[in-house]
């Protein structure tokens, strides 16, 4: 990706119409899904807001970045200046919560805003349950999957459990990764300089025989498809009406302008009600 490639995103993702969000009067709990999964489908991103807003009272929903790339490009000065919308705005809306489906964002979130609760999106899909017309929804298909734990939040069992509670209920078979969870390895987005990122996404993909990988993590899961696997997100096999109907079980490439278009496209809908 590369330094100013970095750098484009998190000025265009500090841009006002990237970073909209929607609150009522009441609102004291936010949900953030983040800019890999706001990129990547928008009406995913609805029917999650939807799913959240049937057992949490007055939702909120922010499309604003967390800004984590800035630390990863060790751009701390723009990381404070970026962070610091973010946090107000929590802090201005008397924010107590924020659910987020973006590991990156749990992590930087827990780290920056230590008086704002966060909570990982799968976690809350555990506790309230998923549609009963979903429960082994797939338990006919052929395809075994690999989970690709996410490294940003590594030492999280909670997060670990939700996902593998989630995926017994779908019927979904899987296998691990040898270092999985914990010492689960990186997908290579970590890397700033573009070869060690290839060479990583290349060493993770091989570490596995099946052809089938499931992240709970936008960008790795983008990183498991450039790798050359069938790659698909767990919240495509929750809300996505391809996968459900079992249409398809990877996620396509998509340029890096529909990616923006479809970040615009979220920002400014005409309402979240």
């Amino acid at each position: 990706m590369g330094k100013l490639s970095f750098k484009f995103h998190q000025v265009n993702s500090n841009n006002k119409i990237f970073k909209k969000t929607f609150l009522t009067h009441d609102s004291h709990v936010v949900f953030m899904p983040g800019c890999s999964l706001s990129g990547y489908r928008q009406d995913i991103i609805i029917k999650i807001y939807e799913y959240l807003k049937k057992h949490i009272d007055d939702l909120g929903i922010s499309l604003s970045c967390c800004y984590k790339p800035s630390i990863m490009i060790k751009d701390y000065d723009s990381f404070n200046k970026y962070y610091k919308t973010l946090d107000n705005m929590l802090k201005d809306n008397n924010i107590k919560e924020v659910i987020t489906a973006c590991p990156n964002c749990y992590k930087t979130i827990k780290e920056n805003s230590k008086n704002i609760k966060v909570t990982f999106l799968l976690e809350v899909i555990k506790e309230k349950g998923i549609d009963k017309e979903l429960l082994n929804n797939y338990i006919d298909i052929e395809q075994i999957f690999t989970i690709q734990d996410s490294c940003a939040i590594r030492g999280n069992e909670s997060i670990y459990e939700s996902c593998r509670f989630i995926l017994d209920q779908l019927g979904i078979k899987y296998i691990e990764f040898e270092k999985n969870k914990t010492k689960s390895n990186c997908c290579g987005s970590i890397f700033v300089d573009d070869k060690k990122r290839l060479e990583q996404i290349k060493r993770r993909c091989e570490q596995t025989d099946c052809d089938n990988i499931i992240s709970y993590c936008e960008t790795c899961a983008k990183s498991m498809l450039e790798g050359g696997k069938n790659s698909i997100h767990i919240l495509d096999l929750l809300f996505n009406e391809e996968v459900i109907n079992k249409k398809m079980f990877t996620q396509k490439k998509i340029s890096s302008f529909k990616t923006w278009e479809n970040r615009y496209k979220i920002n400014n809908r005409r309402n979240y009600e």
